[in-house]
């Protein structure tokens, strides 16, 4: 193989296409996101000794496989065929695809330049299986899949637990077998030294099973962070890949459905747990049998019966009661969510009162059914206990009255026996405890798979395509789309928007304007109809990549808890500080800046409080100048700004949009016109007027002056004159 030590970003670009070639369910990473990884990867790989070359492959393999959802075995020494495909790191820290093994050829090797076949791999080279992770970018893998592939992968772990559990029970035999033998055999002897050993050794036993049960819970704790951390990963990975148009309604009803993996994790190990633990109790029935033969045996297992029959029986009415208590609870985080996003106008109405009582009345719902669950339960926890002292009492009874009649069991065996009928009885009683975390859980694995069966982007593919160059050129056809929540359908018989072409969207309140950017930068797919981008359909193209390519300003600009500095640079990593202020120095956005001590380091608060709207768009506009798109798609771009702020903005348009690059613009300012020279006129009908810049203008300064008589906007000409004209825009 090639000695050449690779630079990170060609083994990971070269890795990116291999895995991606390999395995049909991994989504190949785009530019973007190959530098956001490579920040977090030293690029150290041609200095020190070799050892720690090879520790850094080994941290690329970890950070690009948890990228792609490759799953990795351990590093080890050896390979066998069955471990193919497999990665293999060279004592001099080169990495390789070891992807066949050919009996006359031998084993097959691949790296970023060469290809080649070796009969035997250098001493100390190490290798790493690597998995298909079994899911693909159509969004059939559900909340359950995930759930129980992360317990599978852990099942070593309940393996250990089943073998704690049998050593634990063995050695609680201890304490009732020491019982009867202290009854049997040292009372009637008074044998003190036989004594002074049970003492010791039931104490050794007592202690042993203490430290059992210490280890026992320390690696389930392990094993549960490691599943809370798999698990929590894959469902929010599921909600950012989720696409825009199948958002529910309720932001608090969704919220509360994707932490309610917390419940169904918490329910699976408790499951998990009772299910090693119950077989434990056929083994002391077995003791009690051999002890005191079938008639406490039986009295044991009827108590068990009607136990269970109890448990079950409140089951229906606790399932029924969880999943509309779920509901509202659901409903009152959705007003809770609400009521904080929208306290200011909720105080600017004064409508408190109004919202108190919602909460109120959600309260009520929720507490009552959260009351009716906790009365089932501890109505067949109280029988359960009624039931274990009822069946220790007959037990007693029906022993001692078999020791006076046939005497064929002694003291110590009755005293063993109703200590061994605790025990089996004991995880009866956990039971209605158990059905109450089986109600929640199932109520949150059906609002979790709900989520999961939200369509998401690339939803048609396995493997989007991500081609090297966009230009812009963009065909609809048959266009139909209707919001979830109903409403006026949206539709486009036909519409093409040429590479390079520079287009604005008029239209009234409502007409679709918003609809059409979303639909064309890919965030919104049609219901009916196709939207192509250089015509490749545009739900084909990587969500990632075309992100990358095409430049989206939504018209409610969202700003996220951190630094200033982290939302300019939001989704990029390869921006320079003198990129960063040239931007801001373009849009106007440095004197905001200069204003504050922290500067680039001002802490924005969760949805951007205590920046005004305007200044949200701002600096929304320059991080979108940083991201020099191929394609611009700009939703009312500068409706909050001042003037000073709207000609900088403009200014630094004309500056980075290039000929190449297209441009579809929202607006109702007839400032911007001046970027364009195509009008597209959209109603809730569709496209009623489509034509040059000054045609449309014109031809709309006619229909209103019909219709209202004259209503006159400044417009420039490209000459730089002023002629008054009527725009119909509008933001939606």
């Amino acid at each position: 193989m090639n000695k050449e030590l690779y630079s990170p970003e060609k083994t990971m670009a070269w890795l990116n296409n291999r895995l991606s070639g390999i395995f049909p369910n991994v989504r190949r990473l785009s530019r973007r996101e190959l530098a956001v990884l490579k920040g977090e990867y030293p690029d150290l790989l041609q200095q020190g000794e070799p050892a720690y070359r090879v520790a850094l492959q080994k941290c690329l393999v970890d950070v690009l496989g948890r990228a792609l959802s490759v799953r990795a075995g351990s590093w080890t020494r050896s390979l066998q065929e069955t471990d193919l495909p497999c990665l293999m790191v060279s004592p001099a820290g080169q990495i390789s695809l070891v992807f066949e093994f050919s009996p006359t050829r031998g084993w097959g090797l691949e790296d970023v330049s060469s290809r080649e076949y070796v009969s035997e791999f250098p001493d100390g080279a190490e290798f790493c299986r690597i998995f298909d992770p079994g899911v693909g970018a159509n969004g059939s893998f559900s909340a359950k899949k995930l759930f129980k592939q992360a317990l599978r992968e852990r099942r070593r772990v309940f393996v250990f637990s089943a073998l704690a559990a049998s050593m634990v029970s063995f050695l609680a035999l201890g304490t009732s077998l020491y019982s009867m033998q202290v009854y049997d055999r040292v009372i009637p002897t008074q044998g003190y030294s036989t004594l002074i050993v049970l003492t010791i050794g039931v104490g050794i036993a007592i202690f042993l099973e203490f430290v059992l049960k210490l280890t026992r819970s320390a690696i389930l704790e392990a094993a549960i962070r490691d599943v809370d951390s798999e698990v929590s990963h894959g469902v929010f990975k599921r909600l950012l890949t989720i696409r825009l148009d199948q958002f529910p309604a309720s932001v608090g009803t969704l919220a509360a459905q994707l932490r309610s993996y917390e419940t169904i994790r918490t329910f699976y190990f408790a499951a998990t747990l009772y299910a090693i633990d119950i077989p434990f109790a056929l083994l002391f029935l077995c003791v009690v049998f051999f002890l005191a033969g079938p008639v406490l045996v039986g009295i044991i297992l009827s108590f068990v019966v009607l136990a269970v029959a109890v448990g079950m029986l409140s089951r229906t009415q606790i399932v029924k009661h969880t999943r509309t208590g779920t509901a509202s609870s659901n409903r009152k985080l959705g007003l809770l969510v609400e009521a904080v996003e929208g306290a200011e106008v909720i105080k600017a109405t004064g409508a408190g009162w109004l919202a108190q009582i919602k909460w109120g009345s959600l309260s009520q719902d929720a507490i009552s059914d959260d009351l009716k669950v906790r009365r089932y339960q501890e109505l067949a926890s109280f029988a359960s206990a009624s039931m274990q002292q009822l069946s220790y009492t007959l037990l007693v009874a029906s022993g001692a009255f078999i020791a006076i009649t046939d005497g064929t069991i002694t003291m110590g065996g009755l005293i063993a026996c109703a200590i061994l009928s605790g025990r089996i009885l004991t995880p009866i009683g956990m039971l209605p405890g158990l059905i109450v975390q089986w109600a929640h859980a199932r109520m949150a694995m059906e609002n979790l798979e709900k989520v999961f069966a939200l369509r998401n982007d690339n939803d048609t593919c396995n493997q989007p395509l991500v081609p090297e160059r966009l230009h812009g050129g963009y065909e609809l056809e048959g266009i139909r789309f209707t919001y979830a929540a109903g409403g006026q359908p949206f539709s486009i018989d036909k519409l093409e928007i040429k590479p390079g072409e520079k287009v604005a969207l008029l239209g009234p309140i409502g007409a679709g304007k918003s609809t059409l950017l979303k639909l064309l930068a890919g965030v919104y797919a049609p219901k009916d109809g196709r939207v192509l981008l250089d015509r490749l359909d545009i739900q084909q193209i990587s969500r990632p990549h075309l992100s990358e390519v095409v430049g989206y300003l939504p018209q409610e600009v969202r700003l996220f808890a951190g630094t200033l500095r982290e939302n300019l640079l939001l989704g990029m990593s390869d921006i320079s500080e003198e990129q960063l202020v040239a931007a801001a120095t373009a849009t106007g956005l440095m004197p905001f800046i200069s204003s504050h001590p922290q500067g680039l380091d001002l802490t924005i608060t969760e949805g951007g409080n205590g920046v005004s709207r305007g200044q949200k768009q701002l600096i929304a506009f320059t991080r979108l100048l940083l991201s020099h798109p191929e394609v611009w798609l700009l939703d009312e771009p500068t409706a909050s700004m001042d003037d000073g702020s709207e000609r900088s903005c403009l200014m630094a348009l004309r500056q980075m949009i290039s000929p190449e690059n297209t441009l579809v613009l929202v607006t109702h300012k007839p400032a911007l016109l001046n970027l364009v020279q195509r009008i597209i006129v959209v109603t809730s009908a569709g496209v009623v007027m489509d034509g040059p810049r000054d045609m449309v203008i014109a031809r709309l300064q006619q229909n209103h002056q019909a219709a209202t008589g004259p209503v006159n906007q400044d417009v420039k000409d490209e000459n730089g004159g002023e002629r008054h004209v009527v725009a119909q825009g509008g933001a939606e």
